[in-house]
């Protein structure tokens, strides 16, 4: 808990709510003003670009899969075949 370094006396209860609801507020403040003034925020084209980009690679890693996957299913089809 909160205790004094030098006397060891606890602080009550209602001060430790308190400095805990206060350190909620000044993080709450300090990540609105970093969102606002430090964040550099992409411009729309920049987040349509990137927006397209995602979708591409999204497909392309959908596809690799999908081959993979139909690929396994005809080896193992092929080795069930086999051991019956």
């Amino acid at each position: 808990g909160l205790q004094n370094q030098v006397s060891g006396v606890r602080a009550s209860l209602p001060v430790q709510i308190l400095s805990i609801y206060m350190k909620v507020v000044n993080y709450i403040k300090e990540s609105y003003s970093e969102l606002t003034q430090k964040v550099s925020w992409p411009t729309s084209k920049e987040l349509v670009s990137s927006s397209i980009v995602v979708l591409i690679a999204s497909i392309i890693i959908a596809l690799i899969v999908w081959v993979m996957d139909l690929g396994f299913e005809k080896i193992m089809t092929f080795v069930y075949e086999k051991l019956v």
